[in-house]
């Protein structure tokens, strides 16, 4: 998978998170599905917050958390955000996210490793789809939390945008 690839399928995941976000009621951000569960206004915040992290990983930046036991004791502990702060944050982040990824190029994108905090040495490319990957899980989370709210969500939306 060449870094063009790559940002093409991020680009597309991110355009239908962007839109589902606008369906988040700013009435119901303390809602949450469980006891344990993360609050709307935490999961939309912590989606973004992903992304931030996870591009420093990938630019083989200072890590403002080591491990995963400091990584899992701040998730829960994320803010609550506001739709128009999240938002924000997932333009400003995702951009940030997927310009640490461009200014690998191929080979590094391809061949190279970064130390994760979660696995140790990783190949490049198999951190960067785990980001996704794990934006992507927490985008279906916020679809269900949606539906559950009786937002008006259904597979068009998680993947298309649309209703």
């Amino acid at each position: 998978m060449t870094i063009h690839e790559f940002l093409s399928w991020f680009d597309n995941s991110l355009e239908t998170t962007e839109a589902m976000y606008h369906l988040v009621p700013n009435d119901k951000l303390d809602w949450k599905p469980t006891p344990s569960s993360f609050t709307l206004g935490q999961l939309i915040e912590h989606m973004p917050k992903a992304l931030w992290f996870n591009a420093k990983v990938i630019a083989s930046e200072e890590l403002p958390l080591k491990s995963m036991r400091e990584i899992l004791v701040a998730n829960r502990r994320h803010p609550t955000a506001t739709v128009d702060e999240a938002l924000l944050h997932l333009v400003e982040w995702s951009r940030g996210f997927r310009n640490a990824v461009k200014s690998l190029g191929d080979e590094k994108f391809q061949h190279g490793n970064v130390n994760t905090p979660q696995w140790g040495v990783l190949p490049t490319w198999r951190f960067a789809i785990f980001a996704l990957e794990h934006h992507l899980n927490h985008k279906m989370e916020l679809h269900m939390y949606l539906k559950l709210l009786g937002a008006k969500v259904n597979t068009g939306t998680l993947y298309l945008g649309r209703q």
